[in-house]
């Protein structure tokens, strides 16, 4: 004899109208490479169409929070029709509540829901003969994402609850595939705006290096204004502060994602001596230097004169009025380098390690907090690294080391 649960069980033991295993792969083999959300929508559209014999498929997109409703694809409507479809405002309240509270598709031709005349519109029938239409809720993370409406089945044939199951599967896996296209599409634009800020804030920063040359200069123009080399360097020092203001608006306008490098062979101390007399134009601060001959090696010039301004800068900001600073050249293992040391005010340990080259970290009270992270991303460029040793209340020393080609 048979058992009463093994009586029971025939009915749930037929073969299934739908080969579910086919349709996933189905599925993942179309859309599954799509990142454009009409590309999705057109690939969805069509699989359901195939799926069910449908000449009539839509998909809608919708945003909830702001209470649009946007067409994305379809295989019966054109754009053009479908935008003298399209909903009064107020009628995208009640569509939203519906889609939001139901539990899966609904027959729009004998639901009773209040909002289904306003489906109805974005439904045209245009076969009378081709059965009843159906409204797919495209839900994801407890918001609509959309709609998909479907309707003239070949032969008319109407949809059975193994249909609906099977739409409703459909529907919430277009729904969460809509959700992260929209979330990466939101991610790839926070990205482009933090890369954009990135760059805006190094260029900030090369004018704030500019503005501290000239205060420095500034400073003591009233001093020694009558002596004619004092004078020469002034002019020298504006010129080329005016130029380099010039250079960085021009390449403002032409932000690029990556830090390019323009090397050209040359002589690092031509470069320290550069800079020196760049920012210490005004005079009155005690620079010790130390210049070994070195070789050639390739280098950008203007972006290694930014690290070396930067390091001579903080070391100006970190001394007192009796500091001294002490800057050096030399030759070391394959490397050429240069050293700024200060007896400053020094660094911990912990910020060193934690937060010393990462952008926005800083322990002065005006500064920006992305010149070391700026400068160790131009060393990098070259190959090199930095070095830094620092004990608080007895100064820090920074090393920049870059290879000899």
């Amino acid at each position: 004899r048979g058992s009463p649960r093994g009586r029971g069980c025939g009915p749930n033991l037929r073969r299934p109208i739908h080969d579910y295993r086919k349709i996933w792969a189905l599925f993942t083999e179309r859309t599954g490479s799509l990142i454009d959300r009409t590309q999705f929508c057109r690939a969805a559209a069509t699989l359901i169409s195939e799926t069910f014999e449908l000449l009539s498929v839509t998909v809608w997109v919708a945003s909830e929070r702001d209470r649009t409703l946007v067409f994305a694809a379809s295989t019966a409507l054109t754009e053009q029709k479908a935008d003298r479809l399209k909903l009064p405002e107020a009628e995208l309240d009640g569509l939203f509540k519906m889609a939001r509270d139901c539990k899966g598709p609904i027959d729009i031709n004998t639901s009773k829901e209040m909002s289904i005349r306003s489906v109805q519109q974005l439904t045209p029938d245009h076969f009378h003969k081709g059965g009843n239409r159906v409204f797919i809720p495209l839900v994801s993370g407890g918001e609509v994402v959309g709609f998909i409406t479907a309707g003239d089945r070949v032969s008319g044939r109407r949809f059975s609850v193994e249909d609906f199951d099977l739409l409703k599967c459909l529907g919430d896996q277009v729904a969460e595939r809509l959700r992260n296209i929209e979330l990466s599409r939101q991610l790839l634009q926070n990205k482009e705006i933090e890369a954009f800020q990135t760059m805006s804030t190094f260029f900030v920063h090369d004018l704030k290096n500019t503005a501290s040359t000239l205060s420095l200069m500034l400073q003591n123009l009233s001093i020694h204004f009558g002596d004619p080399v004092f004078r020469a360097d002034c002019q020298r020092s504006l010129s080329r502060s005016v130029t380099h203001i010039k250079d960085l608006v021009s390449r403002l306008t032409q932000l690029r994602h990556e830090l390019k490098m323009q090397k050209t062979e040359g002589d690092l101390n031509d470069i320290v001596t550069s800079t020196l007399k760049d920012v210490l134009a005004g005079g009155g601060v005690n620079v010790a230097r130390d210049l070994r001959p070195l070789p050639r090696i390739l280098m950008d010039p203007e972006q290694i004169q930014k690290v070396m301004t930067n390091l001579i800068l903080n070391a100006l900001e970190a001394i007192k009025a009796a500091g001294a600073i002490r800057v050096q050249t030399g030759k070391e293992n394959g490397w050429v380098l240069f050293s700024v040391a200060d007896d400053g005010c020094g660094m911990t340990d912990e910020f060193i390690r934690q937060s010393l080259f990462k952008p926005f970290q800083t322990t002065k009270k005006s500064g920006l907090g992305i010149g070391l992270f700026h400068s160790k991303a131009i060393v990098d460029a070259h190959q090199g690294r930095i070095e830094v040793e620092s004990e608080i209340g007895k100064g820090t020393t920074f090393r920049v080391l870059l290879p000899i080609t």
